[in-house]
């Protein structure tokens, strides 16, 4: 199960970092970025395509790597956890939030459920 989560991790943040790294203006409309100057262009691609991809080839290495297993299903844990915490922060202290944001805090707090069940199931 836990090489399965990763696999899912893989898959999704490789994807993540294509769609965001080939089609900029179109993830950043969707979660509400706009492109003020190239700066800020290039900023956008190299985190949100960057390191997307350097998570997406952790996870693939770790679900390949059965010694790797547990670090990066700890790092999912951790990760997913900080995600939540400061999404809901945001929600309590921002008003309007809608679209994106919800939906994306929704697959993150399963994934971190997820996370941590595998890692208390882990012994």
């Amino acid at each position: 199960m836990v090489a399965l989560y990763l696999w899912f991790n893989a898959a999704l943040y490789l994807v993540l970092a294509t769609w965001c790294t080939l089609l900029p203006d179109k993830t950043a409309e969707a979660i509400g970025f706009a492109f003020a100057k190239p700066g800020a262009r290039s900023e956008y691609i190299t985190v949100y395509g960057g390191l997307e991809f350097g998570l997406g080839v952790f996870f693939l290495v770790c679900a390949l790597q059965p010694a790797w297993r547990e670090a990066g299903l700890l790092l999912g844990l951790c990760m997913y956890a900080g995600l939540v915490i400061w999404r809901l922060g945001t929600f309590l202290a921002i008003e309007g939030i809608t679209g994106f944001p919800r939906l994306a805090f929704g697959l993150e707090a399963v994934l971190c459920v997820l996370a941590l069940v595998l890692w208390l199931r882990r012994g």
